[in-house]
């Protein structure tokens, strides 16, 4: 039989929340450049009435002043750093940007950073509806190529998308140089499994990377083999992820934490048989975290090798029942016409920082098991390569989930549900295929999601299409244009607070460790159903498909979730050519 693993055993619940800035900040008290003039717009059309989100309009009192004539956009944040009081800083947000304008009805209006109010303000914008266009520096690893372009559609005279909470201390330095790297040694590990993965983690510095061995006996890097118990100057690129935008640099003289930790893999099913090979759950992975080695380093160096060590030590354990309704996921993800060909989950437990509400900032996996459909003989009994087969997606199953908390008692276990549906297309730069994926995503506490059977709580809009054609994941549009409209329905099920269409690229790009594929380039976020794609995403000879999240989980200009439940889905077109 053959399973479908498209890489969802990385995804074992990375969650990286709105971006707090980098360094640089002003220390204001204790307790996301230039003015460009494009006047590409992209604002929703008419037919769609107004958006349900309140203006945020400034108290002009409050203030103590006359009202600010335009937008503004406060960039006060509150750092929480690890074993400290709370810091309050800002920083001027056009510094981590290649551009930050505001466009409405054709003009458009540069950000300036007033310092002493600290917030961006676009002077003599409208009270009507503009789009925020924030352009992002290229990535380190592309550095030839735009970075994403993220847009905002709203009325609202206040933003709220460069405030808001953060976790670590605000000072952090950070990197985009390709040549940072760590040198890691680390005794008494357990011995290595086939599936196993390892992740670095520091609260303080906001970063995460999760590593997997490389188990070629010709390796290079100093990779742990199989059953070794030992890591040996393992030489790993570092490319953390971050809530900063950035690649942040450890610092334990600034009393930065950085822990590795070891994700130990076994089979959900040791040995299945019979009947249960027709169950996809039969052939599932778990993963919990087993041992962390808490790591001694000096100062983290932009473009050098860190040499980075510690000793592993076992991670007391807890299990916890996850009832989950996987039927009914899938039932969602197959409103499309295309045939259900493959199929995942995911069942991950993170450590979330900030307890009444999530903050800004990444989240160390605990735990988490992944399952895929299958291909099972319809005969049970049969064995071989001629025996007839049925796709088979996973279906309703209680779960002991096991998991392993070592770290800060501060942040909030959550858990994270997520299934996927992939359909598969030609690869447009030649190679055996590509695919397209939609999603339905559930997160909230873990002590409130294990109470109850777990199903899915938005679904996925409905009536997509592009310039008015309908365009399944398993067909292909040509000739959209480089401004096509997006238009769809709300979903059958569950409030939207607001809506995201996220443009892909199919076409394959060398970046600095190796070929990037479908990645993101930009997204625009709106609460109309029918939005016009702005300049700066599509060009000609390009091969796209669109995403479209619909999201409950805060507001639509606002940094963070007010709620650690968070609900989304994740729709999709098929490839679209300009």
């Amino acid at each position: 039989m053959r399973r479908h693993d498209l890489g969802l055993k990385g995804a074992l619940g990375l969650l990286t929340l709105a971006g707090c800035p980098p360094d640089d900040v002003v220390i204001v008290s204790a307790s996301d450049t230039d003015t460009s003039t494009s006047t590409s717009g992209g604002e929703p059309t008419s037919e769609d009435g107004p958006p349900t989100s309140s203006t945020g309009e400034p108290d002009a009192t409050a203030t103590g002043g006359p009202e600010f004539d335009g937008v503004i956009a406060p960039t006060l944040r509150i750092y929480r750093p690890l074993d400290g009081a709370e810091i309050e800083a800002s920083r001027d947000p056009l510094l981590d940007h290649e551009s930050l304008t505001i466009v409405a009805s054709g003009v458009t209006y540069p950000a300036v950073y007033a310092e002493a109010e600290g917030r961006l303000e676009f002077a003599d914008v409208p009270k009507a509806m503009y789009s925020l266009r924030a352009q992002q520096p290229a990535a380190p690893d592309l550095p030839d190529l735009p970075g994403r372009l993220s847009v905002i559609q709203s009325v609202a005279r206040e933003l709220e998308s460069f405030a808001g909470i953060c976790s670590g201390r605000p000072d952090v330095a950070f990197t985009g140089d390709l040549d940072t790297a760590l040198a890691i040694s680390a005794g008494e590990m357990l011995p290595l499994g086939p599936e196993d993965q390892f992740e670095f983690y520091s609260y303080n510095a906001d970063a995460l990377f999760l590593v997997f061995p490389d188990l070629d006996e010709m390796d290079a890097t100093g990779s742990p083999q199989l059953d070794e118990t030992e890591i040996v100057d393992w030489t790993i690129p570092w490319r953390p992820d971050s809530g900063r935008g950035a690649w942040p640099l450890v610092d334990t003289a600034e009393g930065d934490d950085f822990w590795l930790g070891h994700l130990v893999a076994t089979p959900l099913v040791p040995a299945p048989t019979g009947a249960e090979l027709q169950d996809p759950w039969s052939f599932a992975q778990r993963y919990v975290l087993g041992e962390t080695a808490k790591l001694s380093l000096p100062t983290m160096t932009a473009g050098a090798t860190t040499a980075v060590s510690g000793t592993f030590k076992a991670v007391a354990g807890e299990t916890v029942s996850v009832d989950l309704r996987a039927g009914e996921f899938m039932a969602e993800l197959q409103i499309y016409d295309a045939a259900l060909k493959s199929a995942g989950c995911f069942v991950a437990a993170v450590l979330e920082p900030g307890a009444e509400h999530p903050i800004t900032g990444i989240t160390p996996n605990l735990g988490g098991i992944n399952v895929y459909g299958i291909d099972a003989p319809v005969d049970p009994e049969c064995v071989g390569m001629d025996c007839e087969t049925m796709f088979v997606t996973p279906g309703d199953r209680v779960l002991e989930l096991e998991l392993g908390n070592p770290y800060s008692e501060d942040g909030t276990e959550t858990l994270i549900v997520q299934c996927s549906r992939y359909v598969f297309v030609d690869d447009p730069d030649g190679g055996a295929y590509d695919y397209l994926a939609s999603d339905l995503i559930v997160q909230g506490r873990l002590a409130d999601l294990t109470q109850a059977p777990i199903v899915p709580k938005i679904g996925l809009v409905r009536d997509l299409a592009v310039n008015g054609t309908p365009v399944a994941p398993d067909e292909k549009l040509d000739g959209v244009g480089e401004n096509p409209t997006i238009s769809f329905t709300a979903p059958k099920f569950g409030a939207p607070d607001f809506y995201t269409i996220t443009i892909r690229t199919l076409d394959d790009v060398m970046g600095a460790d190796g070929p990037v594929v479908r990645r993101a380039i930009g997204s625009i976020r709106t609460e109309f159903t029918t939005v016009t794609i702005p300049d700066g995403f599509l060009e000609p000879g390009g091969h796209y498909y669109v995403q479209v999240t619909a999201e409950r989980s805060h507001g639509l200009t606002e940094a963070h979730a007010k709620s650690h439940d968070v609900w989304l889905s994740r729709a999709m077109t098929g490839v679209l050519t300009p």
